[in-house]
């Protein structure tokens, strides 16, 4: 696959959004290829340069958006101002500020869910999208996550590392996490910390090992990840739910075998229900959640290559 330097970076900027925020926003690539927002997950994970392997092919004019507060975005864990919508709006103020008409979207996990509830409120906005991972933020999706009763169930023993107290209810548990986030101690911060983010990467990647270094940069990830989850996604939901079936555009969505965070059962049965004819999620054998397993990594990358040749064949071409 290519590396970052193969796709040279155009330019790097603030983008001022409001409300207090100014997003960090990168542009890799070819000023006059095809234009693609990449999205990034968690909430609160930031762009990585890594990210840009998936185009294997030129041609692409890449925006790497780091959302609210996350990345090297302004202020940096800042929850204030930070929710769903605000998300949604940043996207399409974005795309205002870079001129872009029509553009592809790209994005994984949570970022998968925001630019899907993107490509519903504006359709017109959207040339192909890929996605994987998918997380569906309803009850049962949030439960799975973190509840005993979902993945808890088939990671036991790590579960109970992650919620070692036995909280059964989600809403006490997030409490318990929020209150050890802001605890005085630090040590005990990063207790806390380090229990919710070697959860997640248990499922996203099991059996790889982090760091034991806090970096801020996980630590905002852990707080922001937290901020949506307690707030249910701020509706996130219910606004799939009604606007789901509005995706006009191309639309490809990865789900790996063996993703513990976003499993494809919830992502089909959502579509079934809600989404357009004909759409259902593509199932990756053996594959993780993460595209630090080659598998979906590759699955992804061959996805971004078939949708550069849907939107070289349109005409003319959309700039």
């Amino acid at each position: 696959m290519k590396s970052q330097g193969a796709h040279p970076l155009i330019r790097r900027d603030w983008v001022d959004v409001g409300e207090g925020h100014q997003l960090f926003l990168a542009q890799y690539g070819d000023p006059e290829g095809i234009p693609v927002l990449y999205l990034h997950g968690g909430p609160g994970a930031g762009c990585s340069g890594e990210e840009l392997k998936l185009f294997i092919d030129d041609g692409f004019h890449i925006y790497m958006l780091d959302q609210r507060a996350a990345g090297r975005s302004k202020p940096c864990g800042a929850l204030d101002n930070n929710d769903l919508l605000s998300l949604l709006k940043d996207v399409e103020k974005v795309r205002r500020w870079a001129e872009v008409d029509r553009w592809c979207l790209l994005g994984g996990s949570f970022g998968a869910t925001l630019g899907y509830l993107y490509s519903c409120i504006y359709p017109e906005r959207v040339l192909t999208q890929v996605y994987w991972g998918m997380f569906i933020p309803s009850n049962e999706g949030v439960e799975w996550l973190y509840g005993r009763s979902g993945a808890g169930q088939i990671f036991s023993p790590q579960y109970r590392q992650f919620n070692p107290q036995g909280i059964g209810e989600l809403e006490l548990l997030f409490k318990d996490f929020d209150q050890g986030f802001s605890h005085q101690e630090s040590i005990v911060r990063d207790q806390y910390i380090s229990r919710w983010l070697a959860w997640e990467l248990e499922l996203a990647a099991p059996g790889l090992h982090f760091s034991e270094t806090y970096t801020d940069e996980r630590r905002v990830l852990a707080r922001l990840e937290l901020h949506y989850a307690k707030h249910r996604y701020f509706g996130a939901y219910p606004l799939m739910k009604k606007v789901a079936v509005n995706v006009q555009s191309p639309t490809v969505i990865l789900q790996g075998e063996l993703d513990w965070v976003c499993p494809q059962k919830l992502v089909d049965e959502f579509l079934a229900q809600f989404g357009p004819q004909r759409l259902s999620s593509r199932l990756v054998k053996g594959g993780y959640h993460t595209l630090t397993d080659d598998r979906m990594c590759n699955a992804v990358a061959d996805a971004v290559q078939q949708m550069a040749r849907y939107t070289k064949s349109l005409q003319p071409p959309t700039r």
